[in-house]
């Protein structure tokens, strides 16, 4: 089955280059799917989704997000990576780096968390990259079926700090890699 992944970067300053290189190290990690990647730049501003801040907070809620973004999904067999630049929480959780609607078709991730500028330290722009991929795909393998997995290692580990982020690998463990994909 072939599946359209969208990249959607809104309020998110990343150069294309970023996404670019996302896209390619994301198809390369689901190589039993047919993935055709698209990387929507034209939409800069989360428009119609003021209503997810909690300026209590001053952070926005997610689940809000990931039903505003269901908004754009042209049909089944498309994914949408909703890509923020913002501070986001969820029922339960202070905070989250990412969110899916598990075996849905829409995941966020959250950048101003895995930025060391966010905790007062030095730009540290590879370590950033690695961070926003391995939860790209964490949060993808959610949209394709995958629940947490024990393995400290797997990308598919539920990381409630940089350290767990920073300890997994980007790859789906041997145990996560024999279940099938659900695609829609």
């Amino acid at each position: 089955m072939i599946v359209q992944l969208i990249l959607l970067p809104i309020e998110a300053d990343l150069d294309y280059s970023i996404l670019d290189k996302l896209a390619n190290d994301i198809s390369g990690e689901f190589e039993n799917i047919k993935l055709t990647l698209d990387i929507r730049v034209e939409l800069q501003t989360a428009s119609g989704i003021q209503s997810s801040v909690n300026k209590r907070r001053n952070q926005w809620n997610s689940f809000k997000i990931l039903e505003w973004l269901e908004k754009f999904r042209p049909n089944k067999a498309t994914k949408i990576l909703g890509i923020f630049d913002i501070d986001a929480y969820t029922a339960g959780f202070d905070f989250v780096f990412g969110e899916a609607f598990y075996r849905g078709r829409v995941a966020t991730l959250y950048l101003s968390r895995l930025r060391q500028e966010f905790y007062g330290l030095k730009p540290n722009p590879s370590l950033f990259y690695e961070r926003l991929l391995k939860e790209a795909i964490h949060e993808l393998g959610h949209v394709f079926g995958f629940g947490h997995c024990k393995n400290s290692r797997c990308v598919m580990h539920f990381s409630t700090s940089l350290l767990d982020i920073d300890t997994k690998g980007r790859s789906f463990c041997p145990s996560c890699r024999k279940k099938n994909f659900r695609y829609c």
